[in-house]
């Protein structure tokens, strides 16, 4: 996930957030903007001549304003967990000092890394050959200098989550949690501990990447974790995304959302609306009645709910998930989303608990 640093620039686009409002109006005004011989041109009509411009303008600058005050808000709550993590470190560090009679500084030192194998730093290579464009004589030292230090990096972090678990460290800070309605086609049990919901699109490559992740993440926790999928296409790039956002509306209406679902995301080539009709028989729906919603357009409004919705959140892109509303942006991988979600279970429990 790239991290936005707000520049001066930034900054001053959250300086007008509080003024915009004030300097955009469609009132009536009578005063005099120019006149052509004895007739004079008044500023409200100047003003209905740019009610459509002003109006998306307006609109555009509200939903930038948004995710500019996303970015910010994860990157404070990020800093804040980092400095957090770190008091905690030094903090079990120090017991454990204490108790071999030694020093913080000794005991990280003494942290055993395992050295970093020829085969090993093949497998990176063979793995990533086509990005790193070299042969692998060439790159050889950089790729084992790499490894080591994730394994060292790795090695360190285990044995102070090691000292966390002995002297029962626990995070209780409380995440940033955006209010997110967890309306639309679901899979799980309704009553799960923990509601994942996803903004996507259905012909996003990212998006196609990101589906098989969560029914991964759906089978190992089959009774803790409820699925919702929203729609957000990017119309500017994905020009049949929105045709088929419909389509799944137009197949849930039939009780097969989750169907059309796997299988537009298998064939994101085949999502034009040939296509998407040619998918409805694939699985066997009632033809007519599919063709006869997706030709009328009657879902674009639920659609457009979504999409509005993913807005106000300051959603820039797909995919992006909310985890009890805790928000997981772009594809990450299903230990990722385990480790939030086991977060929730446990915080979840602790509550149970008091």
């Amino acid at each position: 996930m790239a991290t936005l640093r707000l520049g001066g620039f930034q900054w001053v686009l959250l300086a007008l957030a509080s003024i915009g409002a004030a300097a955009y109006s469609h009132a009536a005004d009578d005063s005099v903007v120019a006149s052509v011989g004895k007739k004079a041109i008044l500023k409200q009509e100047l003003n209905s001549r740019l009610t459509t411009k002003l109006d998306k303008a307006k609109h555009e600058y509200e939903v930038r304003l948004n995710e500019l005050k996303r970015s910010l808000d994860q990157e404070i709550q990020s800093n804040r967990e980092k400095e957090l993590g770190l008091i905690v470190d030094e903090n079990v560090l120090a017991l454990e000092a204490k108790a071999r009679k030694t020093t913080p500084d000794a005991l990280v030192a003494g942290v055993k890394v395992a050295q970093i194998s020829d085969d090993e730093a093949h497998a990176f290579y063979d793995g990533n050959k086509s990005q790193i464009g070299q042969p692998y004589d060439a790159v050889a030292p950089k790729i084992k200098g790499y490894l080591q230090t994730q394994a060292a990096e790795s090695a360190h972090r285990r044995y102070l989550d090691s000292l966390r678990k002995k002297y029962d460290a626990v995070i209780t800070l409380d995440p940033i949690r955006d209010s997110v309605a967890a309306t639309g086609p679901e899979r799980g049990p309704a009553d799960a501990p923990v509601t994942i919901v996803e903004f996507s699109d259905f012909q996003c490559p990212f998006c196609g990447r990101l589906a098989p992740v969560l029914r991964t993440v759906l089978t190992k926790y089959p009774t803790q974790v409820r699925m919702v999928y929203r729609n957000l296409p990017l119309t500017s790039l994905h020009p049949n995304a929105e045709k088929a956002a419909e389509a799944s509306l137009c197949a849930k209406d039939q009780g097969k959302f989750w169907e059309m679902h796997d299988l537009m995301f298998a064939d994101q080539s085949g999502l034009t609306t040939d296509g998407l009709k040619d998918k409805a028989k694939r699985l066997q729906l009632d033809t007519k009645s599919f063709d006869e919603c997706l030709d009328s357009g009657k879902e674009h409004d639920a659609i457009m709910a979504d999409v509005h919705a993913a807005e106000q959140l300051g959603i820039a892109g797909t995919p992006a998930s909310f985890v009890n509303g805790r928000f997981i942006n772009g594809i990450r991988s299903a230990d990722d989303f385990a480790a939030v979600i086991d977060d929730e279970l446990q915080r979840t429990a602790r509550v149970a608990r008091r």
